[in-house]
């Protein structure tokens, strides 16, 4: 198959930091980020280590794989970073809030965004690295994105080609189109804004720990020590969201995350707090343009 080609790498992690600065790092999980971070190195088959950010080229890329839980602490690259999911599925923080990125589907981190990235399931990705000179046209935020054929085969070649092609060549000219085609992606809906205020992380807290609680904000009131009129403000204020649109959101989330764990769309609905499958499929097919029980199928058996 196409990631045992020589050209394949594995990921080995973050070298060249300071002790001290791995530990701060390790515990930046609910705090913000206001230090530099360590780019994530690789090492090809020959043994050498090999960093994105240094090489001259257009486009490099990489084949990775992660196994269940595995989570890389939060770091920047000078390049953006296009992480396309063949299988499994993964979890990207950063401060503004988190994504969830099925297979088939890939996430876009611009240069010098502090991200983490946990993977929730064993996963296999194929990454490229876009210089920082070729970024204008590109997304400025972090988003997934759904990742046509084009692209899809775009990235899984860049692969093929390795990191040693020369300019205005034919593997060039494929990393140009690479490129283009970035910037005319459509995006997936899989975000989730968090908010900052204290009475605002009470609640979202404790929905991410069970978001089958379908509570109107009224009832949250004295939970967060704070009237439904402020939550409600600080819901639109701090995550663009109204509470019953953020709720939905994390269901939303929560759900493709089951889906990809191979629970059935019954178990996901109820487990959600919704009050019949078909209610859960009618908002899922809405926001996702189909079914569930349609949505992961493709991806099943995936072709590289």
């Amino acid at each position: 198959m196409r990631w045992f080609a020589k050209n394949h790498f594995r990921m080995i992690g973050l070298i060249s930091v300071d002790q001290s600065l791995l530990l701060a790092c390790m515990n930046m999980k609910n705090s913000a980020i206001t230090v530099a971070m360590p780019d994530c190195v690789f090492t090809n088959a020959n043994g050498l280590t090999v960093n994105p950010d240094t090489s001259e080229r257009p486009v490099v890329a990489v084949a990775v794989s992660y196994t269940k839980g595995h989570a890389v602490n939060a770091h920047s690259h000078k390049r953006g970073q296009l992480m396309f999911v063949i299988s499994g599925s993964m979890r990207i923080d950063t401060e503004e809030g988190s994504w969830v990125t099925p297979p088939g589907r890939a996430f876009w981190v611009p240069s010098n965004i502090p991200h983490s990235v946990t993977y929730t399931q064993a996963a296999q990705l194929r990454t490229a690295y876009v210089r920082a000179d070729l970024l204008a046209s590109l997304p400025v935020r972090c988003c997934v994105l759904k990742l046509s054929t084009l692209l899809r085969e775009l990235v899984i070649s860049a692969v093929d080609i390795g990191w040693d092609y020369e300019d205005r060549s034919r593997e060039y000219r494929l990393m140009e189109v690479l490129v283009d085609q970035i910037a005319i992606e459509n995006e997936a809906p899989l975000f989730l804004p968090e908010g900052r205020d204290p009475r605002l992380k009470k609640i979202t807290a404790a929905l991410h720990e069970n978001p089958g609680d379908n509570r109107p904000i009224e009832a949250w009131s004295n939970y967060a020590g704070a009237s439904p009129r402020t939550l409600s403000r600080l819901f639109l204020k701090e995550t663009t969201l109204t509470f019953s649109a953020w709720r939905q959101q994390l269901c939303l989330i929560r759900a493709v995350e089951m889906l990809v764990e191979g629970h059935s769309v019954t178990k996901i609905a109820f487990s959600l707090g919704y009050s019949s499958t078909g209610s859960f499929t009618t908002m899922f097919t809405r926001v996702m343009g189909e079914p569930p029980t349609v949505y992961l199928n493709r991806w099943d058996h995936p072709s590289h």
